[in-house]
């Protein structure tokens, strides 16, 4: 999908610019991938379990730039990577092409700034002009700055997975499933 480049102004007076992805940035996205799976339980992956090659990475990033329904932005502040964003289609099945999935993660650093707002603000509004009516995500029920920003935004809790995750020490973490109409 085509995006136009976008700053914004973040609440510490920073300017956040938004951006697609390069395929050049595949190495850098895959440590990125590994570094904010570390710094925090609420990612879906263990560090050592991104596996992708740079090869894989770079044709992800190509696909999402042809495909006219997802939408693959960065953030950068002062220069560095702060955080990724997407969507995707839910299903292209004819019942389910009305529903897209979103993704987000930051670097620590650049938790309450703002940048995980302008993220999502720019992916639900692109999701919606390409025709999605629903946006839906899945979150730790237990990462209340997630919950609150995704409720910010107008998603709603529509369910709960119990012990979606297994934590190494044997513990659990619900998924809340969440939803945002688009239409």
């Amino acid at each position: 999908m085509e995006y136009t480049s976008k700053e914004v102004l973040l609440k510490n007076g920073k300017t956040c610019v938004l951006r697609l992805a390069e395929e050049s940035e595949a190495e850098i996205l895959l440590e990125y991938l590994k570094a904010t799976s570390a710094q925090t339980p609420y990612m879906i992956r263990e560090p050592e379990e991104v596996r992708t090659s740079v090869e894989e990475e770079v044709e992800f990033i190509r696909k999402n730039r042809e495909n006219p329904r997802a939408l693959h932005l960065l953030a950068f502040v002062d220069g560095k990577l702060a955080g990724s964003c997407s969507f995707g289609a839910a299903s292209e099945r004819n019942r389910m092409r009305h529903r897209c999935t979103v993704g987000i993660s930051l670097y620590r650093e650049f938790w309450g700034m703002g940048v995980g707002t302008a993220l999502m603000s720019e992916i639900l509004s692109a999701a919606k002009t390409v025709g999605f009516e629903q946006a839906e995500l899945d979150v730790v029920s237990e990462n209340a700055p997630a919950v609150g920003l995704y409720k910010k935004l107008g998603f709603k809790e529509t369910g709960t997975i119990p012990r979606a995750f297994k934590y190494r020490d044997g513990s659990y973490a619900d998924f809340l499933f969440m939803v945002k109409d688009l239409a």
